[in-house]
């Protein structure tokens, strides 16, 4: 029996079935079958009940799933200590963030740092502000890009990039021709806005409030920022988003506030179990310090 093998026993058993396994592994179902077949024989029992073709394990294949999941942890530790031993960069990063900086500011940033750490996996789930901190204080993620100043007892809070909240009219809409709008003028309108555990949500409603002495809950909620731009694109009044997120569709107008709403997104962070996230972090923090100088 080899890493392959097991690799494969243990895809089938978290995808479900042969094909999917297959899929997930770039391999042809035949060739997931026989490295199944493969494991049976020298077991000496069978893995799967109805014969391997669902993730139905047998008491024997519980036994070796178990088994399986910790040489496969165990391989795995042992290749990251020996690639920092010798300096070559290796590991997984899982960085959980809010729609703003998972859509617009990662994946670019990330696309570089790929280039030039190729034996580092990243891995980036999106959600909002809330569910990014809640993957991060239960160890779902190692790092926490998100839309509001919350922080965690026991991690670091950081300002990552900075950004710019805007009213999102339809291009049909009477303020279309405008440039610049102002607060109140925007909280006439029925609104479609994020769910209340959205970094953006948060700064609006704490702006109404602030600015207005009131706030009034969006119309239309939405999970994540693109559902509030395709509603205005759509033919909803208006929307509150970042100024990233208003340039992705041509249907909408962007109208700016005077004054001017700003927000700073925030890197949030715990102890650096691995170099990996720790060059991941170092790069992600000089980036942003780059920006700000060049915007200074």
């Amino acid at each position: 029996m080899d890493f392959k093998e097991l690799e494969t026993f243990v895809t089938v058993v978290e995808k479900g079935s042969i094909s999917a396994a297959g899929a997930a592994l770039g391999i042809s179902q035949p060739a997931v079958s026989k490295r199944v077949a493969r494991i049976e024989e020298e077991m000496g029992a069978p893995m799967f009940a109805n014969g391997h073709k669902h993730s139905t394990l047998t008491s024997e294949g519980s036994v070796l799933y178990k088994a399986a999941l910790k040489m496969l942890e165990t391989r795995r530790q042992a290749k990251m200590q020996i690639a920092e031993i010798s300096q070559e960069l290796y590991g997984a990063v899982r960085v959980a963030a809010s729609s703003i900086p998972g859509d617009f500011i990662l994946p670019r940033l990330l696309v570089e740092f790929a280039q030039n750490h190729p034996g580092v996996s990243v891995q980036l789930t999106q959600g909002d502000s809330r569910s990014a901190l809640e993957d991060l204080s239960s160890r779902k993620a190692d790092l926490a890009v998100i839309g509001s100043d919350k922080s965690l007892p026991g991690f670091t809070s950081v300002p990552f990039f900075h950004d710019e909240m805007v009213l999102i009219v339809n291009r049909a809409h009477p303020l279309a021709s405008k440039q610049f709008v102002t607060m109140e003028e925007a909280s006439t309108l029925k609104l479609a806005g994020r769910t209340s555990g959205s970094g953006t949500r948060q700064s609006w409603e704490r702006a109404c409030k602030s600015r207005t002495g009131s706030f009034r809950e969006p119309e239309l909620q939405f999970g994540h920022t693109m559902g509030v731009v395709n509603a205005v694109a759509a033919g909803a009044e208006g929307g509150i988003v970042s100024i990233w997120a208003a340039a992705a569709s041509p249907a909408v107008v962007a109208l700016r506030f005077r004054p001017a709403l700003y927000r700073t997104f925030h890197l949030v962070h715990g102890l650096c179990e691995t170099k990996a996230v720790e060059v991941l972090l170092s790069f992600l923090i000089q980036k942003a310090e780059q920006r700000e100088a060049m915007s200074n």
